[in-house]
């Protein structure tokens, strides 16, 4: 399978540096990047002594889309104020808005804003802080155990349900997934394993250092796309494994020329018929994620905003993109494909 230079695939992923929160870049990276002029984000009117819901977020397509249904939601019973996070936005200027605005809870979307809530907090100490509601984070569960008074909802699709549809869309056999991991996402690998046994899939993990180089991850690609080792491959939204387009160009696309297997992704950038690389997409519907948001907060309020018993929960509506080119040149299409697929790419 001829692949082409992903230009897209870095400009979705390493745009988003990891930070110690995370090991890896994902939520940030949805969407294409917006070329139009940025809409202005009004918030609906306040009421006087109305509780109000503080929403930190870019104001990038994806996050407006979860913003809208959020705010479509709660806006009858809380007041909003809307602080839009930049790669210049400081944890000074989170602080002072936050104060300003006085919240009851906060809604933190993406990694760069999840950071500065890790800042905030470290910075008040042993102080309380409003609970807090993250959504369009890369590995939220391993990022909420160095963080006080937060929940959220997961960005990631249990791998699993990405290896069904990979199924209902290819006449290809999916039986084994190969997938290579750094040690961070060790435990995230393991949970996504036994989740796919019980379909019948089993995970092949294929470790790599830290700091992998790209000599490391070409061997790591090829020993699992020996003939008959796996069926397909599953790539994690972890950008050190997907730094810029020169290391794409000296790693994964000659690898994934040679062993010629479909390619399951996080992110709907990685999907481009234009330049093949995702073969199908797995992603959370941004405005739905933006609704069970909602029902969370007011789950929340109803409990005094007691957050400890409230555990990360998993998106509950998704969207599939699928390369069809790409899966009917190299995979075969299956006839009834595209009563399973919502985004259908196919030149």
């Amino acid at each position: 399978m001829t692949r082409g230079n992903p230009l897209c695939t870095y400009a979705a992923l390493a745009a988003f540096a990891c930070t110690s929160l995370t090991a890896c870049a994902t939520s940030e990276a949805v969407g294409r990047p917006d070329q139009t002029s940025k809409p202005v984000i009004e918030d609906p009117p306040g009421r006087p002594g109305g509780r109000t819901l503080f929403i930190a977020m870019p104001d990038s397509r994806d996050f407006l889309d979860a913003r809208r249904g959020l705010v479509t939601e709660i806006k009858k019973d809380f007041n909003v104020t809307t602080f839009v996070v930049t790669p210049t936005t400081t944890v000074d200027d989170f602080a002072a808005a936050i104060a300003k605005s006085t919240p009851v809870c906060l809604v933190l979307m993406n990694n760069t804003t999840l950071a500065l809530f890790q800042k905030y907090q470290a910075r008040l100490g042993g102080q309380a802080t409003p609970p807090a509601v993250v959504l369009m984070t890369s590995f939220l569960e391993e990022a909420s155990s160095r963080l006080k008074r937060i929940t959220g909802i997961a960005y990631e699709v249990p791998a699993v349900t990405g290896f069904i549809h990979l199924r209902m869309v290819i006449t290809s056999r999916i039986d084994r997934v190969g997938v290579i991991f750094r040690p961070a996402l060790g435990r995230f690998v393991e949970r996504q394993k036994a989740l796919a046994v019980r379909e019948g899939i089993e995970i092949v993990p294929m470790a790599v250092p830290a700091d992998a180089s790209a000599e490391q991850l070409r061997s790591a690609l090829r020993t699992l796309g020996e003939r008959g080792k796996v069926d397909a491959l599953w790539l994690l939204n972890d950008n050190a494994l997907i730094r810029d387009g020169a290391f794409i160009a000296a790693t994964w696309r000659p690898v994934l020329q040679d062993i010629n297997l479909p390619l399951l992704v996080g992110v709907p950038n990685l999907v481009d018929p234009a330049e093949p690389f995702g073969t199908l997409s797995v992603v959370p519907d941004h405005e739905s994620l933006g609704l069970q948001a909602a029902n969370l907060i007011f789950d929340l309020a109803d409990n005094d905003w007691n957050v400890s018993d409230h555990a990360i929960e998993l998106p509950l509506s998704v969207k599939t993109v699928v390369d069809v080119k790409q899966v009917r040149e190299h995979f075969g299409l299956r006839p009834d494909a595209m009563q399973h697929v919502d985004r259908a790419l196919d030149e």
